[in-house]
């Protein structure tokens, strides 16, 4: 297997984890794991992410895409002000507020 696919892979279940890990941080929001990836989704893209993306979307997104919902996975477990912020962003795009 080509080196770039084994670290793909590697990226992909980082991004798995994160995104499996954030409602423990966070258990008074009640959001499941899909909810922060849309999050970190949206903010990347910067719009309703599937408008640009296909399904699924870490299978699909460039790799400095990956790497960057990534980044953002992980400094939402430490900032939950930057986390209502993206929320709020994302719920812009998709015309929810």
């Amino acid at each position: 297997m080509p080196i770039e696919a084994v670290d793909r892979l590697q990226l992909e279940q980082q991004y798995k984890i994160l995104g499996n890990q954030l409602p423990q941080y966070y258990p008074d929001l009640a959001f499941k794991n899909h909810c922060y990836w849309r999050i970190a989704l949206d903010n990347t893209i910067q719009d309703r992410w599937d408008r640009h993306i296909d399904k699924p979307a870490y299978k699909n997104m460039s790799i400095n895409q990956l790497k960057q919902v990534i980044y953002l996975l992980q400094t939402y477990k430490a900032n939950a002000h930057l986390l209502n912020k993206h929320n709020q962003k994302s719920l812009h795009y998709r015309g929810k507020i």
